[in-house]
């Protein structure tokens, strides 16, 4: 029989097992066993351990979106901010609130998308235009490059994107200047 790897099958089971030898405990014993440290719930406090190497990362890089194979320590905290993306529908509310309040990054793709359109915002501020060049990079982040891409993903992009772009006065065609994209 298939079981989920954190959510379902036997690890249901045997956190039922865990609070029921827990309730069985009278108030003093627990008492003394929570102060010396017992683990009651070994994958809450790996949870737990993950997530504190998460807000160690972010103070250092200012950002909670490691590589997917980045290592913190000796712990692979890319696969395990990428496991949490994954199950985003399947975490405890309480998980998905403490993320949010770190400025976990749930869409790759879309923060991306907001750090390039960012940065265009910027070089549009410093230069009164659009016309980014290729080669383009405003401090570490490759502008030209993404105006590019922008342009030629255009017939597949979003509506609100197209529309954030065109607000802006976007330059989609290079060669001639033109700003502006109709919705055909």
């Amino acid at each position: 029989m298939p079981v989920a790897p954190l959510y379902g099958g036997r690890f249901q089971a045997r956190r039922m097992k865990q609070r029921n030898r827990k309730s069985l405990l009278s108030t003093k014993h627990k008492q003394r066993l929570d102060a010396i440290g017992f683990v009651w719930d070994r994958q809450d406090q790996l949870w737990e351990q993950a997530f504190t190497s998460l807000l160690k990362f972010k103070r250092r890089e200012g950002h909670c979106c490691p590589s997917r194979h980045h290592v913190e320590g000796n712990f692979n905290l890319g696969s395990w901010v990428s496991t949490q993306r994954s199950l985003k529908n399947l975490l405890p509310l309480e998980r998905k609130r403490r993320l949010d309040a770190i400025g976990f990054v749930w869409n790759r793709n879309d923060d991306r998308w907001e750090r390039g359109f960012t940065a265009l915002l910027k070089f549009k501020r410093r230069e009164g235009h659009c016309r980014v060049p290729v080669l383009h990079s405003e401090g570490n982040y490759k502008l030209g490059r993404w105006v590019s891409v922008q342009r030629g993903c255009r017939r597949d992009m979003s509506a609100e994107r197209k529309a954030r772009l065109n607000k802006i006065a976007f330059v989609w065609n290079a060669a001639s200047g033109i700003t502006g994209l109709d919705e055909k």
